[in-house]
Order: structure tokens, then sequence, then C-alpha cells
């Protein structure tokens, strides 16, 4: 059994090095590690969600990603320099991230109030023969933290339709109640 200071540095080099592997390898595209099942308290499954991890201070990226938005009408020219900003090292240090996940849900969606109202979930992690199951205390953000801010800017760049009309989740994980299992044959 691993600590949980041993699991939550686990997940998050697990997580910085998916990312830097889709953005340098599969063209940028969201493989498994960041779509986990989302569960709701009792293990039943909801949705597929793709997650976000941002810095723990994300102001200075939040403007890059603004700014890269705004520099140009073409959906192909944002992809192309977000793949190669976050392909580069901003991945490579996973000291600088929060250990929180985030994702977008239409806003006032039935699955997000559900979770929130319940006051716990998991996001249940399975790539090749790696499987997180984390038990999360879910938030929404308010549309001036710092975090809705970049995970929005960032969202946008990838998903040009992307529309003001969402709400962004925070998932706190409780590495204490965290788990880790190794898939094997």
């Amino acid at each position: 059994m691993l600590s949980p200071e041993i699991l939550r540095e686990k997940f998050l080099d697990w997580q910085c090095q998916s990312r830097v592997q889709a953005f340098r390898v599969q063209g940028g595209k969201p493989n498994s590690s960041m779509s986990p099942m989302l569960l709701d308290k009792k293990g039943n499954e909801l949705n597929k969600v793709i997650v976000v991890i941002t810095e723990s201070d994300p102001v200075n990226t939040t403007k890059m990603f603004e700014h890269t938005y705004k520099q140009t009408y073409d959906p192909a020219t944002r992809f192309d320099k977000m793949k190669k900003f976050l392909s580069s090292d901003y991945f490579l240090d996973r000291h600088k991230f929060s250990d929180s996940l985030f994702a977008t849900f239409p806003i006032d969606s039935t699955i997000q109030k559900k979770i929130i109202k319940d006051g716990t979930c998991y996001l249940d992690f399975l790539h090749l023969s790696t499987n997180y199951k984390l038990k999360c205390s879910p938030f929404k953000l308010d549309r001036d933290e710092d975090h809705w801010e970049n995970i929005f800017w960032h969202n946008k760049n990838f998903n040009p339709g992307l529309g003001n009309d969402i709400d962004i989740i925070k998932f706190i994980p409780d590495w204490k109640k965290s788990e880790l299992i190794r898939i094997t044959d």
C-alpha cells in the first residue's frame, strides 16, 4: 500500500508523462489517461470526462492561452501553437502542478449537480496497465477564479465552439482514500 504522498507523486508523474506523450507522439489528442470514468459516490458510472491538470499558479499561462486564442481566427494555427507549447517543457516539472483535476460541463448539467450535491465522486483512470481510482470532492469554480479562466482558455484553443455557457468542476482528490491498481495479465 502506497502512502498518500507517494500515491500523489506517482499520479502527477503519470499525468505529466502521459500528456507529454500525447502531445509529442499522438498529435495532441487526449488519451485514456486524461479521460477517466466519472463515478458517483456509490461507484455507479456517470460518464467519461476529459480532465485537465494545471499549474498551482496558472496566471501567466492563462494569459498565454488567451493571447493564443485571440491572436488568430484559424483553429488549426491555435491548435499547432498549443501543441508546440504543451509538448515543450510545460509538463516536465510535476512540482509546479496542482493535484486537483478540472473538467468542463454544460452549465447546470444533471451530472455535475449530482456529484456536487453528493459531495463525493470518483475518477477512475484506466490507461494501458495502470488504473488509478481517485476519491474526490467536486466543487464548481466561480468564473473569476484563476483556474476557471485557465481551463476555459486552454479548452477554447482546442474546441473553438466552446461557449461561455459552461461550468468548470474542480476535483480535489482524497489521497488517503484513493488507490493505484496495477493490472497484470
